[in-house]
């Protein structure tokens, strides 16, 4: 961000597959805000012609990308590089944006701005996430545990407070400068690749992530959850965590620890869920844990894939 610019301007790039009626109230919210966004975009990673043909005869104006078909990470990759403003938020064809979401953000940026140009300060260095409403539940940031699961309880009082390193993804405004250095991990699963993320941009690029619970957007009760607890989901979880302190924090002791809790922590829970049968669950883990250590020796790979994206709109005829 330049240090002549005071107010923020937002890139709402919004992801959608097979499914136009939640897409059309996710545009038609979006048109509703109080402050309307710099950019908006549309990534369709549809496998028929029901949301290119809404996108041309309702929205024409509005640029739509052709999917990359290779899931959400990689859609919003293909989007980032679409993005010209200095803010970047991603929502999809299930989530519906506040009216005053936006708003809010922009006026907490803009302060933080003003306060770190004034200290001489990174004004990129701030990323804002909200809250989110989903069946009359308030969806927050998860804080996690050593091992990267979901802390059922919080934190101690008195206990060391450490940095908030979750975000609700439909939520949460990046500045864009700070994807372009850290793109979406497009191999890993169940949104790990938005916890590689922000853990990388916490411990790796000294960002602060800040919660603003006024800040509210709507999931659909339909929405799909992140499947957690398969195989995938929890080689991706370890692989993230592992990377989180082995490259971002550089505490090579602590990711040899976790090494060595992460997979017997692993078989005890499918041995104590499934008997014997858990054994093939956890080789699954295993064999899947060392293809993402051995087939990502770094991010830079991913940011040459995502760097050389093209992102020319769906023809609309």
């Amino acid at each position: 961000m330049q240090a002549s610019t005071f107010l923020p301007s937002f890139s709402v790039c919004v992801s959608t597959r097979d499914h136009p009626d939640g897409l059309r109230r996710t545009l038609q919210s979006i048109a509703a805000s109080t402050t309307p966004p710099h950019q908006l975009i549309v990534c369709d990673d549809s496998s028929h012609d029901a949301t290119r043909a809404l996108m041309r005869d309702a929205y024409p104006d509005i640029p739509c990308l052709d999917g990359p078909r290779r899931g959400a990470a990689a859609s919003r990759n293909r989007l980032l590089r679409a993005a010209t403003g200095t803010h970047v938020l991603f929502l999809d064809d299930h989530a519906t944006l506040g009216p005053t979401f936006l708003q809010q953000m922009g006026e907490r940026l803009a302060d933080d701005f003003i306060y770190r140009v004034a200290a001489g300060g990174n004004a990129d260095a701030l990323v804002l996430t909200g809250t989110a409403m989903r069946a009359g539940e308030c969806l927050r940031p998860q804080r996690e545990d050593f091992l990267g699961q979901p802390l059922r309880q919080p934190p101690r009082r008195g206990a060391r407070a450490r940095p908030l390193c979750a975000v609700v993804l439909p939520s949460t405004v990046f500045p864009r400068a700070l994807l372009e250095r850290l793109p979406f991990d497009e191999c890993l699963d169940a949104d790990y690749d938005v916890a590689d993320l922000t853990g990388r941009a916490v411990y790796g690029c000294g960002c602060r992530i800040e919660l603003i619970p006024s800040a509210v957007n709507q999931l659909d009760a339909q929405r799909p959850p992140p499947c957690a607890g398969n195989p995938a989901a929890d080689a991706a979880r370890m692989v993230t965590m592992l990377h989180r302190y082995w490259r971002s924090q550089h505490r090579h002791d602590k990711a040899a620890l976790f090494m060595m809790l992460a997979l017997p922590h692993n078989l005890g829970h499918h041995l104590h869920r499934s008997g014997w049968r858990g054994v093939a669950p956890f080789w699954a883990t295993t064999r899947l844990l060392w293809q993402h250590l051995r087939l990502a020796p770094g991010h830079d790979a991913t940011a040459e894939r995502a760097g050389a994206e093209v992102t020319t709109p769906m023809p609309r005829t």
